[in-house]
C-alpha cells in the first residue's frame, strides 16, 4: 500500500472513531468487507497492509473483534470472526476464491445495517465503482450512523482514496 493511502486510512479511521457517540473505549468491534470479485493476491496484500497500518497506528487495534465479511453476491455473504493478526499473516484467505458476479451496494448496505450495526468501524474493499440501484434505499440503510462509520476503497479508483459511506 502506498504511503499516501496509508496516511488517508489512518486519517479516515480517526475521523470515524471520533464521530460523537461512536467509540467510547474498550474492545473495538470492526468489520472488513471483501468483495470476492477481487484477485486473491490483492486481497491478501491489502488486508495485511490495513491490519499492519492500524496496529502500528494505535493501541486500540491490538485487541479487536474483527468480522471478516466475504461479499460473494447480492444474496450470498459469508461472515467470520477472526483475530486481526490473521489478516497480517493471511491465514484467513486459504479458502478464498474469486467470484465475478454482478453486485450492488443496496444489498451490502442492508446486510451491514442488519448484522454489523454494532461495528464501530467498517472498511469495504471493492473491485470497481460500486453499483447503486436505488440511491434512496442505500441512503436509508446508511443513515443515521452506518455512513459515518464506513470507509470504502475501490480497487480501480483513479484518486485511490478512502471514501466515507455518507460520501457515496
Amino acid at each position: 500500500m502506498e504511503a499516501l493511502l496509508k496516511m488517508n486510512l489512518k486519517n479516515g479511521v480517526e475521523r470515524v472513531l471520533h464521530v460523537p457517540g461512536n467509540y467510547t473505549g474498550g474492545i473495538l468491534e470492526m468489520t472488513l468487507v471483501i468483495d470476492c470479485a477481487l484477485d486473491k493476491e490483492y486481497v491478501k496484500t491489502m488486508a495485511a497492509d490495513i491490519a499492519g497500518t492500524l496496529r502500528a497506528h494505535s493501541e486500540i487495534f491490538r485487541n479487536v473483534r474483527l468480522n471478516l465479511l466475504y461479499w460473494e453476491s447480492d444474496e450470498k455473504f459469508e461472515n467470520r470472526v477472526i483475530p486481526i493478526s490473521f489478516l497480517q499473516m493471511s491465514n484467513c484467505f486459504e479458502e478464498y476464491s474469486e467470484m465475478k458476479e454482478d453486485k450492488c451496494l443496496d444489498e451490502l448496505a442492508a446486510k451491514l445495517k442488519l448484522l454489523h450495526a454494532r461495528s464501530k468501524l467498517i472498511i469495504v474493499l471493492g473491485e470497481e465503482e460500486l453499483k447503486i440501484r436505488d440511491r434512496a434505499e442505500v441512503k436509508r440503510n446508511m443513515n443515521p450512523f452506518l455512513g459515518k462509520k464506513s470507509l470504502f476503497l475501490c480497487q480501480n479508483d483513479i484518486d485511490r482514496r478512502w471514501r466515507r459511506g455518507d460520501e457515496l
